[in-house]
């Protein structure tokens, strides 16, 4: 949890609005989702626990029938209905969801079939605001080869930049 709190405002937004291409298509967020794979490190930086594995998006449709032996009330694509409902309440955009799931360095698995295989992934409903839409703006629309880059990057404790720096 430490480690999503100190992720959520930043890496896991602007990763999320890259790769589920929101600049071009908002509405994206409610068929798609992130999913984030990540190796436990010896860190005691909740910035740095956790490398990244491996990372996709999902196309919710994907994801029902992992979810369906489950209690409807923690699926992720009710999480994320819920959220998106309370988020637009409030006069923001909407929601969109992230999972992560802590994954073993030699496992194997594409990310899909881990998240079916596993009980402990971290839901991670985030809230869309415009003055994000403003601010990945300015990014512009990254290849996935430079997002999943970008979010290596800082998971390794460096910026949010394709190549690895730390100022």
């Amino acid at each position: 949890m430490a480690w999503a709190m100190a992720h959520n405002g930043d890496t896991l937004t602007i990763t999320a609005w890259q790769a589920l291409g929101l600049l071009s298509d908002i509405e994206a967020r409610k068929s798609k989702v992130l999913v984030i794979g990540l190796c436990r490190t010896q860190s005691t930086v909740p910035r740095m626990y956790y490398t990244l594995k491996d990372v996709c998006t999902v196309a919710v449709s994907e994801l029902k029938p992992i979810f369906s032996t489950r209690t409807p009330t923690h699926s992720p694509y009710r999480i994320l209905k819920d959220e998106e409902k309370k988020s637009r309440e409030d006069g923001h955009i909407g929601a969109m969801m992230v999972i992560c799931m802590e994954l073993l360095e030699d496992d194997e698995r594409d990310l899909l079939t881990a998240l079916g295989q596993i009980s402990t992934a971290n839901y991670q409903p985030l809230r869309v605001f415009e003055v994000t839409r403003t601010m990945v703006a300015r990014l512009g629309q990254l290849q996935e080869s430079q997002w999943k880059a970008c979010l290596a990057n800082v998971l390794r404790g460096g910026l949010y930049f394709p190549t690895f720096r730390t100022s």
